[in-house]
């Protein structure tokens, strides 16, 4: 613990914040961290995160993030001068979906125009890194950034490569690499969660469950992902990961999407479509209105729920339908016994606004009950429920209900059990040691011909002995658990050739690397042992010379290629 300061980045799908202490400060309460407010242009909106949306203007340049580019943007399509800035929210889950991802990946933005996606994540990042040190040094005018410590979210269900990923893009920010640590987000959840005091939460206690040899599951439901992770505390209060980390796409915008795709089962997908298209400021305030009030369904609410729809989506319908008003397209619906619509007004019964959180709330239950039958987790008893999501009653509600035996604990600040956990990361990353692969990894190598298990095809032959060539020679397996930042399962491998000055190891998906072994007086009886090091959230991998341990070659290995 040597950082004077510790400042943490939030990247999320539909929300984004910063937060930071001091390390003088969180030696006395590690819960002592400062977050940043931010005001929406309209509505008197003023929250703890703000979206995560960036604009750029017609060069391309960066313009505004969060709600500061939402509104500029918005104002610009209300004076139809938008055409040519570049606009982009919710881009974060390109990484989850993209299987391709490269440093050269476009990204749209919402009219289909292409900018590189490390750009604009690298922008993003930058603004909030910009905004962050200058309230930091508000606090303490001294600071400089070398003494400062970052720490950057990413989920836990992300390949290597879209981790990989927001690691350049907050080193093209001017973040440097070596005051840069990536944290998973279930686990810094998890840290967090482990300083709470007792009775933190309304129904469950947190009383016990990080005892020693405790096992817990963190559910952490953000906008766009629903990540999870199951956890032991060791002795030494560190945590180890007892079940790789899984998940899926099943986070809060999917209520959004149900609520998109009432409106079109009533109105059609080309009003819809061209509702947005054409009143973008209008759309912006409609999504900003749910958000809030989809905070406020619960499994109790009876009677209606009343939305206040723009009128241009009226107008947009009787555009498009001649003769028809959008009273009438709610009448003729499959919902008529179920909602109204007068003008700005769409009505519905609580039941039907229930329904908006079925297919989210249905896949992380079938999920969690899958998880539980598994020989690792079964005898797990409690279950911290955080993220954005978390906050929602009816997420609640069905996590509860359906796991009636299970201690459910959700921390009042649910919402920033990420961000304020990812301080506590950079503050002791010792604290999480141990991980599960969720891949297998290892090298290509070339060994003995075995004519009983070896196909043909791929025998060669090398200095008149037959090798099998392109052997996956493992080193870690998916499943297994590793030790953080300890180097795991030597293995030595030797030259083919008795003039061979090199051996080249292919790892995975990473740059080929070579260790020099110039002396070849020993023929054949001559190589390299290598182990790798899985280090917060890269793999290092290490090749040493068998018969010299000075010569040594180290690199990370590079997913992006």
């Amino acid at each position: 613990m040597s950082n004077l300061l510790v400042a943490a980045i939030d990247f999320g799908t539909t929300y984004s914040g910063y937060a930071f202490s001091l390390l003088h400060e969180y030696k006395k309460d590690p819960l002592k961290i400062s977050t940043a407010t931010w005001k929406a242009g309209s509505g008197g909106l003023v929250s703890l995160k703000t979206p995560t949306c960036v604009l750029f203007d017609s060069t391309g340049k960066f313009h505004s993030f969060g709600y500061e580019a939402e509104e500029k943007y918005s104002n610009l399509a209300l004076d139809d001068e938008h055409h040519d800035w570049f606009y982009f929210s919710r881009f974060k889950m390109i990484l989850y979906n993209k299987k391709d991802l490269s440093r050269e990946t476009l990204i749209e933005d919402d009219k289909g125009k292409k900018i590189k996606a490390i750009d604009v994540f690298s922008s993003a990042i930058g603004y909030l890194k910009k905004r962050l040190v200058t309230d930091c040094k508000k606090q303490m005018t001294e600071i400089e950034e070398s003494d400062i410590m970052w720490v950057l979210t990413v989920p836990a269900i992300w390949d290597d490569k879209s981790k990989q990923f927001m690691r350049e893009a907050a080193e093209k920010a001017c973040i440097c690499r070596e005051r840069l640590v990536i944290a998973l987000e279930p686990e810094a959840a998890s840290l967090f969660c482990m300083h709470l005091p007792v009775q933190k939460d309304s129904i469950n206690s947190t009383f016990g469950v990080f005892k020693s040899g405790q096992k817990y599951m963190v559910v952490d439901a953000g906008g766009g992902t629903v990540d999870i992770t199951v956890h032991e505390v060791r002795d030494n209060g560190s945590v180890k990961e007892l079940h790789k980390a899984n998940g899926g796409d099943w986070g809060g915008t999917k209520v959004d999407a149900s609520f998109k795709g009432l409106l079109v089962d009533i109105v059609g997908k080309d009003v819809v479509e061209t509702f947005i298209s054409k009143n973008k400021y209008d759309f912006l305030h409609l999504m900003r209105d749910f958000e809030v009030k989809k905070s406020t369904i619960n499994s109790e609410l009876d009677g209606l729920v009343t939305f206040t729809v723009p009128v241009s989506l009226s107008e947009t319908f009787s555009e498009k339908n001649p003769g028809s008003i959008i009273t009438d397209a709610a009448l003729n619906s499959k919902y008529k016994n179920q909602l109204t619509w007068k003008r700005d007004k769409l009505r519905m019964d609580a039941k039907l606004a229930r329904t908006l959180f079925d297919e989210s709330c249905k896949h992380i239950v079938d999920h969690l009950k899958e998880l539980f039958m598994h020989p690792s987790v079964k005898d797990v008893s409690s279950i911290l429920l955080v993220g954005g999501f978390a906050e929602s009653p009816m997420l609640q509600t069905v996590i509860r209900e359906a796991f009636i035996n299970k201690n459910v604990i959700i921390p009042q600040e649910a919402g920033l059990a990420v961000l304020k956990g990812a301080v506590i990361c950079g503050h002791e990353p010792e604290k999480i040691s141990g991980r599960v692969c969720r891949y297998t990894y290892g090298v290509q190598i070339a060994t003995t011909f075995d004519s009983t298990m070896h196909p043909k095809l791929k025998k060669i032959i090398r200095n008149n002995i037959e090798y099998c060539n392109d052997i996956f020679s493992i080193h870690v397996r998916v499943g297994q658990i590793v030790e953080v930042g300890e180097p795991q399962v030597k293995q030595t491998y030797y030259v083919t050739e008795p003039d061979q000055t090199s051996i080249g190891f292919k790892i995975y998906t990473s740059n080929n690397k070579e260790i020099d072994i110039p002396d070849t007086s020993k023929g054949l009886d001559r190589g390299a042992t290598l182990h790798m090091t899985f280090s917060g959230t890269e793999i290092a991998v290490t090749a040493v010379d068998r018969d010299n341990p000075e010569r040594a070659v180290t690199t990370t290995v590079d997913f992006l290629g």
